[in-house]
């Protein structure tokens, strides 16, 4: 009776053959690529932070075997980024203080390990390196309320050179999702892409003193489902609130239009971005079963 097991030489062969498979797709997938950018023209936004959110979901929900789902998404960040660099120029500005968290690592880990990245020792000299342009994205800390002077109150305000908040990091953490990873948000000039699983970042101008109770009910009444709510006063007769929403929020979210017509301790609003809410933990649990 004969062995029908494979010999280690034949093992090795047929991964061999599905290395060259990958590599052939991924050479196909490259021209693919070029095709795309030559069809979207001179000065097109070659980022989708939308699109490769779900991506990563649809990976990770399809995926099973004990390969572990968090490796799964560093190999398609990688070749997202390759071809976005493929495109068009892309580099990075990534907050790095002296002594303190540097957040260059993260975006590393997302945008890339050929893409460029700048270090500054500022938050405001990460928004000034995308404002002029020398940077595509910027690499911060998460608003926190315990941070001293915070830098979002810089995106209160209109105008193409403005930018605004398009992704948070790690959106699937190598740890699995447990924590252990610093934490940040991108802000670019592109505009923010729905994912189908967002929250969005609001800052309005109070004209009085409100508390953060009555806000949030002024806010639940014009449409909000409130996530957070931060406050900084400004200066003696301005205070900002940065508000962290439930879904994706548009620029000209009618919602915010409602607040300022139905509220009148609101005397402005701004959508400062939104991001494709990240995987968890749970999402990235390795599964038990084997690929059938």
């Amino acid at each position: 009776m004969s062995d029908d097991t494979p010999s280690l030489d034949d093992l090795r062969h047929q991964i061999d053959e599905i290395d060259n498979a990958i590599h052939d797709l991924l050479m196909r997938r490259t021209e693919l690529v070029r095709q795309i950018g030559r069809a979207k023209g001179q000065g097109a936004v070659f980022m989708r932070p939308g699109r490769e959110a779900r991506v990563l979901r649809r990976l990770v929900a399809r995926h099973q075997g004990p390969f572990p789902k968090p490796v799964v998404t560093r190999i398609w960040r990688e070749i997202i980024s390759v071809f976005t660099r493929l495109q068009g120029p892309f580099a990075a500005a990534a907050y790095a203080p002296e002594g303190g968290a540097d957040l260059s690592g993260l975006a590393r880990d997302h945008f890339g390990s050929l893409t460029p990245i700048t270090r500054f020792g500022s938050e405001m000299g990460v928004l000034r390196a995308v404002s002029s342009g020398k940077a595509n994205i910027g690499v911060l800390p998460l608003p926190e309320a315990d941070r001293g002077t915070p830098w979002w109150p810089k995106l209160a305000r209109h105008g193409k050179a403005t930018p605004k908040v398009i992704a948070r990091l790690p959106f699937a953490a190598l740890d699995g999702g447990r924590g252990d990873s610093p934490h940040a948000v991108v802000v670019s000039l592109a505009e923010p892409e729905e994912s189908g699983e967002d929250h969005g970042y609001l800052i309005v101008e109070l004209d009085e003193a409100v508390s953060r109770g009555a806000l949030k009910t002024l806010l639940s009444e014009a449409g909000f489902e409130v996530c957070d709510i931060q406050a900084w006063v400004d200066s003696p007769d301005r205070t900002l609130h940065l508000v962290e929403v439930e879904g994706f929020l548009a620029g000209d979210d009618p919602r915010i239009a409602a607040l300022l017509e139905e509220a009148d301790a609101v005397k402005q609003a701004w959508s400062v971005g939104s991001f494709a809410v990240p995987l968890t933990a749970e999402d990235l649990a390795t599964s038990s079963r084997s690929v059938s």
